[in-house]
């Protein structure tokens, strides 16, 4: 996993925020442009070919009086596995802890074929998708698209695919949950009714024309984190 600092000013609450999958910083530093008076430091997460953060980042995290965690897509199921402790307050957006699952993510077959098929002209397709199938949100969003080949996104879905596997067959037991969850209405990578199932024991909003990708519909730190308040 990699980690990079978006915001370090010494304040006593840190954000974590868990990108998805195939990102790197681009979408972090959008955000970040478009914040001010924002009173967090703010760590990114990126890249799960790895899934646990390093011990120093945890020690770090840990000094904090507050910890939130924001995770979108697959980083939502990446956050759980990170070995973070002491989360106060968590948001997922468009994502579950299930993602690889007919009831409560992404139907397995679709996941796989996702992998097996991921190419250059698949990687187009599958970002217009992130946005809506409309044109103009995925020129928009080209301008943020990350920067990674397709073979290293490839190999990133290959090992999260393993990790997920993996824990399918081990008892898991997590030390904090999500407290809100923020669903896209027209999401068409993580179906909004498997969305709405998985967290049926939370607090969720739906967004009915949202699309997978939120940060058009939610564009710097205060407007995200305004989900986790009341």
């Amino acid at each position: 996993m990699i980690t990079r600092w978006i915001q370090r000013k010494g304040y006593s609450r840190l954000l974590i925020f868990f990108n998805g999958w195939g990102m790197d910083s681009r979408i972090a530093d959008y955000l970040q442009s478009n914040t001010s008076g924002f009173d967090s430091d703010i760590l990114l997460c990126y890249d799960y070919r790895s899934t646990v953060l390093p011990a120093d980042v945890l020690g770090t995290v840990a000094g904090y009086d507050e910890r939130m965690v924001v995770a979108w897509s697959l980083g939502v199921w990446a956050a759980s596995q990170a070995g973070l402790h002491g989360i106060d307050r968590a948001l997922a957006i468009n994502g579950t802890v299930d993602p690889v699952s007919s009831e409560e993510g992404i139907p397995p077959g679709i996941f796989r074929a996702t992998l097996d098929n991921y190419d250059e002209g698949n990687r187009k397709r599958f970002m217009r998708r992130m946005c809506g199938g409309k044109t103009s949100l995925f020129e928009r969003f080209l301008d943020i698209a990350p920067l990674r080949t397709t073979s290293d996104q490839k190999e990133e879905l290959a090992l999260i695919l393993q990790s997920i596997e993996k824990r399918n067959e081990e008892e898991v037991i997590q030390s904090w949950s999500y407290t809100e969850a923020l669903i896209g209405g027209r999401d068409m990578i993580f179906p909004p009714v498997a969305q709405a199932f998985a967290w049926r024991g939370i607090k969720h909003t739906v967004v009915d024309e949202m699309a997978h990708f939120p940060f058009f519909d939610f564009s710097n730190w205060q407007r995200v984190c305004t989900c986790m308040e009341g």
